[in-house]
């Protein structure tokens, strides 16, 4: 199953994003609804305070803040599920386990080699307005404004479970990162799957 997974290229806080989405916008009849976007302000907050400490020069430190902090964020089940789609059914309980794991740990290597830079003092975030699509669904999107580089916009796509908004995908340049694992993630099993015929066809009968 180690063999299924890619490394993420895509990663929200970095890239360039300038596509827009249409979608109902369900914002006033939901206006009663928590807002997604501060808690999302809030852990950027507690990002920059920690990058101002003398733990940010240790990678190890980074690994556990973002494990602690940003983590909890992340909607990994919804996403493993979405990712493996008809084909879970063929994984074992242990399988999507260790699918999951890795899931994260590919994440959380992405977030430690590009997070570890950010500097609130030449980066800007503007959060927009919350825009809802259904009771449970949200879209926060982030301009990302940076000295001397084109702005970025990202799409946060959050889902509200049990009274908690979280991540369950993020969009950049007009791509999905749940999408391009999905993409990658089926291309990977059908060339296993080829090879595992190719391996029984030519085996001596």
């Amino acid at each position: 199953m180690k063999k299924l997974l890619l490394p993420l290229v895509t990663l929200f806080f970095v890239l360039c994003m300038n596509t827009s989405y249409a979608y109902t916008d369900y914002s006033q009849r939901y206006a009663d609804r928590s807002d997604p976007a501060v808690e999302l302000q809030r852990t950027v907050a507690e990002l920059e305070k920690f990058n101002q400490s003398a733990d940010a020069a240790h990678p190890g430190m980074l690994k556990a803040f973002l494990e602690k902090k940003v983590f909890p964020h992340f909607d990994f089940d919804s996403m493993s599920r979405w990712i493996t789609g008809p084909y879970a059914r063929y994984m074992s309980p242990e399988d999507k386990k260790e699918f999951q794991a890795a899931l994260r740990e590919t994440f959380l290597s992405a977030l430690v080699r590009h997070l570890g830079g950010f500097d609130s003092g030449s980066t800007e975030l503007r959060f927009h307005r919350t825009q809802y699509r259904a009771n449970n669904e949200a879209i926060v999107r982030v301009s990302v404004y940076r000295q001397q580089k084109r702005p970025a916009r990202l799409e946060f796509g959050m889902e509200n479970t049990a009274g908690k908004w979280r991540i369950v995908d993020v969009k950049a340049n007009g791509t999905s990162a749940v999408l391009y694992y999905r993409q990658h993630f089926i291309a990977k099993l059908r060339s296993y799957s080829e090879q595992q015929q190719s391996r029984s066809s030519q085996a001596p009968r």
